[in-house]
């Protein structure tokens, strides 16, 4: 049975203070903000990796907070949770379109 995760707020991520090791506050469907023990806090999307056998784990780094607010990482979750719906892999997508 699927974990049922209570989105983030800004308050929330504004708040997070830096421990001594890595830790995530999670926003559900593979978005999840990691601070780091510098301070530093980033946007990861964790996701399968379509047709790969056996399946994979892969991680994208979406951006760095405040620079990437909330709603904005979210679109970007939106988005790569449709091209997964589609067969199309958000890590090879996102190469391409940097290439054109």
């Amino acid at each position: 049975m699927a974990r049922i995760t209570k989105p983030l707020t800004n308050t929330e991520i504004e708040r997070a203070k830096p421990k001594d090791k890595d830790c995530t506050l999670s926003d559900g469907q593979g978005l999840y903000l990691l601070i780091k023990p510098s301070g530093a806090k980033l946007w990861r999307f964790n996701y399968y990796q379509p047709f790969s056998s056996p399946r994979k784990r892969v991680l994208l780094g979406l951006g760095k907070y405040p620079d990437i607010s909330l709603s904005q990482a979210r679109k970007v979750r939106d988005e790569f949770l449709s091209l997964l719906a589609q067969n199309i892999d958000p890590q090879q997508y996102r190469q391409t379109m940097l290439n054109i």
